[in-house]
């Protein structure tokens, strides 16, 4: 990857394999990102920018000096993705998923803001994921941004309740409280993963799912394996018919590809979701 600075607000990120579209908008990791003429924009950390796709690369704009390092870490780009070849060895399946997404990378958001959309994303779907984020943006948050835990913590249930969060309200209120009292998401970041992944689910709202999922997005611990219904499916399917249930499914993954899993379950995921990989297919 190559860096360039192209104005005091707009940088090149060249010699870089990223799917703008999948990564920001179609592979369910992340939901406030919205598509602009020929791009995306976005606000991640209170930062805000425009990414513009490329052959080889993209543009941000509205990337100030000093930015570089935040807009790198938060699209992963340093990560040399076709190494996740040696992870997923053992599973052919798994290897055809990383080959059929080489633009797909798995994003580093701030921890807060993974909380709150993956609270929001229990039990849900997509589009209404990014109806709900959105509506607390434009409603609690400041110039675009996800609201801080004071406002969320300070919002009224009928207010959330309002916006589509529906029994999902008191959670968010709850543990925007507690995080604005000092649960200190960061510090839990630098954590192993097993401590981490406690110390989540002590949060309303937070079950292992949620927990994975902000443990991957939010805190760059790839181990992390977050099993919905298509990745049980397909772990059920291709590596492990025998789980009794879903800790023994991230368990056999964790043990199958190592500390790398969570980054190999977004292709499988993507990929089945998708139907690019039929669940019929064989071994």
């Amino acid at each position: 990857m190559t860096i360039e600075r192209l104005s005091d607000s707009t940088v090149r990120f060249s010699s870089v394999s990223f799917d703008a579209r999948l990564v920001l908008m179609d592979s369910a990791q992340v939901f406030h990102w919205q598509e602009t003429d020929g791009g995306f924009a976005g606000v991640a950390g209170g930062h805000a920018a425009r990414l513009i796709p490329g052959e080889n690369g993209f543009l941000l704009e509205g990337c100030e000096p000093g930015d570089e390092a935040f807009w790198t870490r938060y699209f992963d780009l340093e990560r040399d993705y076709a190494a996740l070849r040696t992870a997923a060895a053992g599973c052919p399946v798994a290897l055809e998923a990383l080959d059929r997404l080489p633009g797909l990378r798995v994003l580093r958001q701030p921890p807060w803001e993974a909380l709150v959309a993956f609270i929001i994303s229990a039990n849900n779907n997509v589009g209404r994921i990014r109806r709900i984020v959105r509506g607390l943006i434009d409603r609690l948050g400041e110039n675009g941004a996800f609201p801080a835990p004071v406002a969320l913590a300070g919002a009224g249930e009928e207010e959330l309740r309002a916006l589509g969060c529906g029994y999902r309200a008191p959670f968010l209120i709850k543990s925007a409280r507690m995080v604005a009292d000092g649960f200190d998401l960061d510090a839990i970041a630098a954590l192993g993963y097993d401590e981490a992944h406690a110390r989540l689910l002590t949060l309303p709202g937070v079950g292992d799912k949620v927990a994975d999922c902000v443990q991957l997005f939010g805190m760059g611990q790839g181990e992390a394996f977050p099993v919905d219904v298509w990745i049980e499916r397909a772990m059920r399917r291709w590596v492990s018919p025998e789980a009794k249930d879903k800790a023994a499914i991230r368990r056999a993954a964790r043990d199958l590809f190592g500390e790398d899993a969570g980054l190999i379950q977004q292709s499988l995921f993507h990929c089945v979701r998708m139907g690019l990989i039929g669940l019929d297919r064989p071994d």
